[in-house]
């Protein structure tokens, strides 16, 4: 199946996330994500021409649903049933090309990591700019969270940018993009 023929079987909400990753792609191929849910993300970055795939999830049942998507493609990937915020750790030193980075480790049962994974970023990680994408705003991160979280990316560099991105159709802005282009 080709991008086209993809992007055109997806759902409108689908749709949208498809075109934000593009859009935010810039000159990555290296994608990482923490929440792997049932590896549609993934699957997302495929299509998008991401070569190298992270994720994690704490649920078995889907790192094992997300690595059967994955496997008749053509990309290297590691998906492993594990905490975000360890996997990052595990992970993060050794990527040293920009990355894309779709936070996304919440609910089912294991809170809220985000300020926890951008934490190891901070420490952990190689460089200090990739984009990072965190989904779910509306839901963890209303009022004063919201600046909270964009003060902790801007710990890992100063330089970031922030859009939101909207990807249901309630009107709210619930996805963060933190970015450094150039």
């Amino acid at each position: 199946m080709n991008k086209e023929e993809y992007y055109n079987g997806l759902c409108s909400i689908n749709k949208k996330a498809f075109k934000m990753f593009e859009k935010y792609k810039f000159d990555s191929d290296t994608f990482f994500e923490t929440g792997c849910h049932t590896g549609e993300t993934c699957i997302k970055a495929v299509m998008l021409g991401y070569k190298n795939i992270f994720s994690c999830d704490i649920s078995h049942g889907f790192v094992t649903e997300t690595i059967n998507k994955l496997r008749p493609h053509d990309v290297n990937y590691l998906v492993e049933t594990m905490d975000s915020s360890l996997f990052l750790k595990h992970v993060a030193p050794q990527l040293d090309q920009k990355t894309t980075f779709w936070l996304d480790a919440h609910g089912w049962g294991g809170g809220c990591p985000t300020f926890d994974e951008l934490e190891v970023l901070k420490e952990c990680a190689v460089r200090n700019d990739h984009t990072i994408l965190i989904d779910d705003l509306h839901i963890f991160f209303r009022d004063t969270l919201l600046d909270k979280l964009k003060n902790k990316i801007l710990e890992i560099n100063e330089n970031y940018r922030f859009e939101f991105v909207n990807l249901h159709d309630d009107g709210s802005d619930n996805v963060l993009v933190a970015y450094i282009k150039g």
